[in-house]
């Protein structure tokens, strides 16, 4: 057996294998620079198309605006102790931690879907009701009507931009009566005394946020958008003050799958909040 010439052919099928792999390399390398210099020339609602991913009406590119915030969280302790609160309302809540649960006994109901806002804040504006109910309003995108345990949101705001946290909204149970859909108890959080920490600062826009996630690979091809929704979102905890940031929350949906997932985009910096967890600075 000539292993000189064996010697020769493997040498030669290792050498044009590694000349293969450089070029598929090479050319995965310049199909890549490609495709990032393509993407910033195609308009996001073509390459959206290209991969079947719809949405309604357009991709708004407004020049917003929002602040740094912080906001101290509400002691429903204390507010309980108000001897100037109604008894039967003392009677029918709890607190638990930060969290106010009140159980209501006067009977609101909700009998179109079409009325469910009206129906809402109305009830949040009962004194008798709701603690500090005239600062939250409906938030359509975060309730769910048509489900098994149907429940209604309503939210903090400021200068017209929602909050969308766990420590500013009112969470309304509803039960089904007959035909009617009837308000029968809310979990609350509360933020007090709001305040901008620096002047107002522009944001980037919504289609400048779907263009992020759609670059990052956070929407899947053949899906749905369902909303988008410029609201403020606790980044930082300082002590005793919650820190928060306005953010694009954008919905979408995967043909065939029920499953409603939110990606949360930081309006300042253009940036995907991937860490749910809020950094705390406590004292030294």
């Amino acid at each position: 057996m000539d292993f000189k010439r064996i010697e020769w052919i493997f040498f030669l099928a290792f050498l044009g294998l590694n000349v293969f792999l450089f070029n598929v390399y090479s050319e995965a390398r310049s199909e890549h620079q490609m495709v990032s210099q393509s993407n910033q020339t195609i308009p996001i609602e073509q390459r959206l198309d290209s991969e079947d991913i719809r949405y309604s009406g357009e991709l708004s590119d407004e020049v917003l605006s929002g602040y740094y915030l912080s906001g101290e969280q509400t002691d429903f302790d204390v507010e309980l102790r108000d001897p100037q609160l109604n008894t039967q309302f003392k009677r029918g809540s709890t607190v638990k931690g930060q969290q106010l649960i009140h159980v209501s006994t006067n009977g609101f109901y909700i009998s179109d879907d079409s009325q469910t806002e009206e129906t809402v804040n109305g009830f949040l504006q009962r004194k008798d009701q709701v603690l500090f109910g005239d600062e939250y309003d409906y938030l359509e995108n975060l309730s769910v009507l048509n489900a098994n345990h149907p429940t209604v949101v309503a939210v903090q705001s400021y200068e017209g931009i929602p909050f969308n946290d766990s420590s500013s909204r009112i969470d309304i149970t509803l039960e089904q009566t007959d035909d009617l859909l009837q308000i029968a108890r809310y979990t609350q959080t509360h933020i007090s005394n709001i305040t901008p920490l620096r002047e107002k600062m522009t944001v980037y826009s919504e289609k400048e946020a779907v263009n992020t996630l759609y670059l990052n690979n956070k929407l899947p091809s053949h899906s749905k958008i369902l909303w988008t929704e410029l609201a403020y979102t606790m980044i930082l905890k300082v002590r005793e003050k919650n820190v928060y940031i306005p953010a694009w929350f954008i919905a979408f949906q995967l043909d065939g799958d029920d499953t409603i997932q939110i990606e949360t985009v930081n309006a300042f910096s253009n940036r995907i909040i991937t860490n749910n967890a809020v950094q705390k600075v406590e004292n030294p």
